[in-house]
């Protein structure tokens, strides 16, 4: 496969060289030996943008999520002189001390990506960048096997497989709810001999049904998030022709695109931090987050009745209302950040790759002719 790609790009590289008469084109010849640097760039590059997705897509965005603004109160004392006293008296008779408290709010650690994997790395060493990795692998593959088997059946009963495929995929993200916490208790907190089998079997079915509404609403926010500025493009406006001008095109395409990321600040990011906040609030209280994080939504989950559906609606509300304007602020910037760096390796690899190609193109000792038809 890799290598009629790369003859078909060595050939239209030589094309315009090819002699309209004859009908001859140039093609090059490439060996497996030629081609390993390719592959083995692509390879490179594709585990370091899988690293930086997990890495900071994952772990460090999780923490992002539940990460609380912490405060220190600085008392200050002063002696100060009572001026209806002698001014001459001894110290120890007329001073009065004077109290200055000050509240200086400490900077997340999240709001630096450098420091938050510094932090991760201090925990538990180099690997502790992927942490949570084997549990997200599980998590996938289970939701993975859910989604094919429930869309199978959608599809045999009603023959609309894109819409077996959806309502397969609603359902796998609330039935795996308890898996998907296991994977975010795995990342939040401390380092621990426990396995993820272990995690789950701490959980039990009244906590799936606290799950249950976060996971729902984040799969329905997913696919409000994707899937409506592909349906804009594709039926807002005039119906796309083959002789559509490209301006027209570019347009309903920046709108697209604008409307994606509106829906992913206006509601995917809410509802992933509240699904991200809800999960780690039933953290095992043994058990303490690598990052400052107030499990009781400032004591109100202590209120709350989660056997009742209008607690767990509550809760839902509360993991929400507790994420302040200054960490949503911060956790914009983060992602912004994020995107910013997987532009750049996107851009580097294609840089890379797309060098690699010219040059073994422009190789003359690899150039063979062939007559056309």
């Amino acid at each position: 496969m890799h290598g009629e790609v790369l003859h078909h790009l060595v050939r239209r590289g030589y094309e315009a060289m090819s002699d309209s008469e004859s009908r001859q084109t140039i093609v090059a010849e490439v060996s497996a030996v030629e081609m390993l640097p390719i592959i083995l760039t692509g390879a490179l590059f594709a585990f370091i943008l899988a690293s930086v997705r997990y890495t900071l897509g994952g772990v460090v965005a999780s923490l992002a999520m539940i990460e609380e603004r912490q405060t220190t109160v600085v008392e200050t004392r002063t002696l100060a002189i009572d001026e209806k006293e002698d001014p001459d008296a001894p110290l120890d008779k007329a001073r009065l001390i004077d109290e200055e408290v000050m509240v200086i709010n400490q900077t997340p650690l999240t709001s630096s990506i450098r420091k938050t994997v510094q932090h991760l790395t201090s925990i538990g060493g180099f690997r502790a960048r992927w942490r949570g990795l084997g549990c997200a692998l599980i998590y996938n593959l289970v939701h993975s096997l859910t989604v094919s088997f429930i869309s199978m059946a959608i599809a045999a009963f009603t023959g609309l497989p894109v819409v077996g495929r959806v309502f397969a995929n609603i359902a796998a993200n609330v039935l795996c709810a308890r898996i998907h916490m296991v994977w975010t208790h795995t990342v939040v907190s401390e380092p621990s001999s426990m396995t993820w089998s272990q995690r789950l079997s701490q959980t039990d079915r009244k906590t799936w049904r606290v799950l249950a509404l976060p996971a729902f609403v984040h799969s329905i926010a997913e696919l409000a998030t994707y899937g409506l500025p592909v349906a804009m493009f594709l039926f807002v406006g005039p119906e796309i022709t083959g002789d559509m001008d490209n301006e027209h095109l570019l347009a309903r395409g920046a709108m697209s695109l604008l409307a994606f990321i509106m829906l992913n600040v206006l509601i995917l990011l809410p509802a992933t931090v509240t699904r991200t906040r809800v999960e780690a609030s039933f953290l095992p209280e043994e058990d303490k987050t690598i990052v400052p994080f107030d499990r009781t939504f400032n004591g109100a989950i202590n209120m709350l009745s989660l056997d009742t559906r209008a607690g767990r609606k509550s809760l839902f509300i509360e993991a929400w209302r507790s994420f302040d304007m200054a960490s949503r602020i911060r956790l914009v910037k983060f992602f912004v950040k994020e995107a910013a760096i997987e532009l750049f390796f996107s851009v580097t690899a294609t840089i890379a790759i797309g060098a690699q190609v010219v040059a073994l193109g422009m190789s003359k000792d690899n150039v063979v002719v062939m007559d056309g038809m």
